[in-house]
């Protein structure tokens, strides 16, 4: 798994890890090791609530996820949230976030085909991992790129990482409307996401 450069930011960080179920956004964001003081995931409330049927405590889960979100913005603490990219509300919080001058960064992962994604979620289930069902997965799969671009504005950096194979590698670094290639392979996903960056006005350098 490639590492990835950071910035020198003095202000706190918002730092969310988004992709569709299955492209590997805790096991990236395990390996990454952010120094922020919360991280907020509904999946570990959830266990936490109800260790025997975490599903059973999703709802209160995401609530919870929620009030911690507001908690660390109250309170300026650093930061750390895990997203499908699927919905509008996720933006909300970028947006909301960088509104109070937190250092917002995005780290998206996703992989080459959906088909790993169902592959993933199908061998998490087995190992006692909770189901979504394959409708869910693909609409996610289709809409989380799209709400990518929605994201930019809000984002201060992005990491864009392609998890088609066994670990992580990390393609693209996008700062100040500059894509910096940071991989000499670039998936078909990442080449169409490169076009759409350019026609926004990004520049690769």
């Amino acid at each position: 798994m490639a590492l990835k450069k950071s910035l020198n930011m003095q202000n706190n960080l918002a730092i969310f890890y988004c992709g569709t179920n299955g492209a590997g956004k805790s096991t990236l964001r395990a390996f990454n090791q952010d120094a922020v003081q919360i991280v907020i995931d509904s999946d570990h409330i959830a266990q936490e609530i109800n260790p025997n049927n975490p599903r059973l405590a999703d709802f209160e889960a995401g609530r919870k996820a929620i009030e911690l979100y507001q908690f660390a913005l109250a309170h300026r603490i650093s930061f750390s949230m895990e997203s499908t990219l699927s919905g509008h509300s996720i933006l909300q919080r970028m947006k909301k976030a960088k509104e109070n001058g937190f250092d917002v960064r995005l780290n998206y992962i996703a992989v080459a085909d959906v088909d790993i994604n169902l592959a993933r979620v199908a061998a998490r289930v087995k190992l006692g991992g909770h189901p979504i069902d394959e409708a869910t997965i693909r609409q996610r799969y289709e809409v989380s790129t799209k709400h990518l671009l929605l994201a930019l504005p809000y984002c201060d950096e992005v990491f864009i990482y392609d998890n088609s194979f066994e670990e992580a590698n990390l393609i693209f670094w996008l700062h100040q409307k500059n894509i910096i290639a940071l991989d000499n392979h670039l998936p078909e996903w990442c080449q169409v996401l490169q076009k759409e960056l350019l026609h926004l006005g990004y520049v690769s350098i």
